[in-house]
């Protein structure tokens, strides 16, 4: 029987745009507040020397230095980077790297230490129960006051375009009530918001990439999640680099292949956690946020089904982001029982060849030529200097790594002759999740229960980022 997805209309009804008219201030006072005083201090290059920067440049506008006492008190700032280690609050400029200042250098004087995969995206060991966040609540507050979730985002999206809820409301699957239960389950960096394939533009704002997901107790976390996009402003990029290679230099060995954030998992991960905790709320918060995503098992089909929407930020109010190749504001993707098929609706082919790789029966369907030529288009989808997610449907990314593996495997493709193949000195295993054995979740980052999923884009996204820190802040 055909599913009824496949021929009812999409159910894009009154837009978005209508119950997200939400105004949210800039954020550019409770942000940048700290971040142009740490930067005078380290351009006089006063800190390392004389603690300077503790005493008048910006850290006691920002609490950084001046809470610790490192760069006032004994002027360790510029050498051992202790400012760095209890500023992150302050990480615009000199309050958080101890030198340098504003968007200048590597983190100055502070001992370089290389990033790795697992530095840059750190995925936190699942939720143990609803009560027991490792790292942070949706609803916990940031630096600048505000929450990482807004529930005036957070309900429309759960709703969906017709205003009632897409969700089925009966316990325990209502999850407009459950909004609790936000848990901050991931934390990725990248030097810009990659609206363009290739590298980032110099000039641009960097971002802070969260991924939120409903919290169970005792079996890790739902199949709901967030994904929570925020500024870091230009002139705090170097800042924040240096925050996270003082997060790395805290922490035993993480190289190698993206996992379970070793750090995290560590017998005693307090530190560290407590330094994340402060990266994270130092550029949090709503007044940094910019856009917001959900993708949701929406419990209301017997077939599984997942739901795809998100808002942005245009002006001072969040509207509905169109599906990328269709003029539809939320996209239901089921998976066909028994195989790994999936039938996004409305259909979106962007790139052209998703749709033939994506269903099996259009597959199965094409001569070897033409196999070949789906699967490069899935190899595209995961290649950053390729697409964006401005340039591919929402659902290509998400069925990417477990549609290429399960096709490559039933023709006995090598997927490493594939062409438009992303490639990196990084470690681009995805052997660390289970995303490409796992048909029943399209979570690209984050967990089904406690199976942790790890998706070939982030992995690619990932080294792509660290090749672009190598380049910009490179070891002095």
């Amino acid at each position: 029987m055909r599913n009824p997805l496949q021929t009812r209309p999409c159910p894009v009804g009154a837009a978005l745009a209508g119950l997200l008219a939400v105004a949210v201030g800039c954020g550019s006072k409770a942000a940048t507040g700290g971040a142009g005083g740490g930067g005078r201090g380290g351009g006089a290059g006063t800190a390392g020397a004389v603690g300077a920067a503790g005493a008048q440049a910006g850290a006691g506008t920002t609490g950084g230095a001046g809470t610790t006492g490192g760069a006032g008190t004994t002027g360790e700032a510029g050498t051992t980077g202790d400012a760095g280690t209890g500023g992150i609050a302050g990480s615009g400029a000199a309050g958080a790297n101890g030198a340098g200042g504003g968007s200048g250098g590597n983190g100055g004087a502070i001992p370089f230490y290389p990033l790795d995969m697992n530095d840059v995206t750190i995925l936190a060991p699942p939720p143990p129960s609803i009560a027991k966040p490792v790292l942070l609540r949706g609803t916990d507050l940031a630096d600048d006051g505000t929450v990482f979730v807004p529930r005036a985002l957070y309900d429309p999206l759960v709703k969906g375009p017709s205003g009632g809820s897409i969700f089925t409301s009966v316990a325990p699957h209502n999850v407009i009530e459950k909004y609790d239960r936000l848990h901050l389950v991931a934390v990725r960096f990248d030097l810009c918001d990659r609206h363009l394939p290739g590298a980032c533009p110099q000039d641009e704002d960097g971002r802070m990439r969260l991924v939120f997901q409903l919290a169970t107790d005792g079996s890790g976390a739902e199949d709901v999640g967030f994904h929570a996009f925020y500024a870091i402003r230009n002139d705090e990029i170097a800042g924040a680099v240096a925050a996270l290679r003082d997060l790395a230099r805290a922490a035993a060995s993480q190289s190698g292949a993206l996992r379970v954030s070793p750090a995290l998992g560590a017998a005693d991960p307090t530190a560290y956690a407590a330094k994340l905790r402060a990266f994270v709320k130092r550029y949090g918060g709503e007044t940094r946020l910019l856009r917001l995503t959900m993708n949701a098992l929406n419990q209301n089909f017997e077939q599984i089904t997942w739901e795809f929407r998100g808002v942005e930020k245009k002006g001072d109010a969040f509207v509905a982001i169109p599906i990328v190749g269709s003029t539809a504001i939320s996209q239901q993707v089921p998976l066909s029982g028994g195989t790994v098929s999936y039938d996004p609706f409305p259909p979106t082919d962007t790139p052209p060849g998703l749709l033939g790789a994506s269903r099996q029966y259009l597959f199965n369907a094409a001569d070897e030529a033409t196999k070949r030529g789906y699967l490069a288009a899935l190899t595209a989808v995961d290649n950053p200097l390729s697409h964006t997610a401005e340039t591919v449907a929402c659902v290509a990314c998400h069925v990417s790594t477990v549609v290429l593996d399960a096709r490559v495997t039933a023709t006995v493709t090598d997927p490493l002759t594939l062409p438009g193949r992303y490639t990196s000195t990084y470690d681009l295993s995805i052997a660390g999740g289970k995303s490409a054995q796992t048909p029943t979740t399209l979570r690209a980052l984050g967990y089904l229960g406690t199976q942790p999923m790890i998706s070939q884009r982030v992995v690619n996204d990932t080294a792509q980022t660290l090749t672009e820190i190598d380049q910009r802040f490179p070891a002095p």
